[in-house]
């Protein structure tokens, strides 16, 4: 009875099967995994703009989310191609199921008010080496610059009894 030979090509064909199996059981497992990162919400009410223009009406965006894992993050503000726009905290610990509340008052790292646009959320935990960016953007819209006018609102309330 004549000996068979192993061809390279064989054996390279089924390593490639293998390793294709493998990596299709490894991409389940990672989707039965729970998300790192959610309940990411911004803003008070979606359909407001947000303008920090210095009127104190919407002049600040709330940013709030939870991580499933405790860890120290790095939070930033970034431009959806990932250009750095402000680092909202440092080395901030986040108890997991916990909720995390920032605001962010659209000035840059420098600032300077930021242009308007979208923006995302980008938390790198640090201790797992993780970068991490939710869906959703931030939007801010352009808005003209009020001068004095928080002061102006905030006599007002107190007249008013608010």
């Amino acid at each position: 009875m004549p000996r068979r030979r192993v061809s390279f090509a064989g054996v390279a064909f089924a390593l490639l099967v293998l390793a294709t199996l493998a990596a299709f059981a490894w991409s389940q497992r990672l989707k039965r995994d729970p998300l790192v990162l959610d309940r990411v919400t911004f803003g008070v009410v979606e359909s407001r703009a947000f303008t920090p223009n210095g009127d104190c009406v919407f002049d600040r965006e709330r940013i709030r989310f939870r991580v499933t894992r405790s860890d120290h993050a790095v939070i930033q503000v970034v431009k959806p191609g990932g250009r750095l726009m402000v680092t909202l905290v440092r080395d901030k610990y986040l108890k997991r199921y916990s909720f995390t509340t920032l605001y962010w008052d659209g000035r840059t790292r420098f600032g300077h008010r930021a242009p308007p646009g979208r923006y995302k959320l980008r938390v790198k935990l640090l201790e797992q080496d993780r970068v991490l960016v939710p869906p959703g953007a931030l939007k801010l819209h352009r808005a003209a610059k009020v001068r004095g006018a928080c002061k102006a609102a905030a006599r007002a309330g107190a007249r008013d009894g608010a």
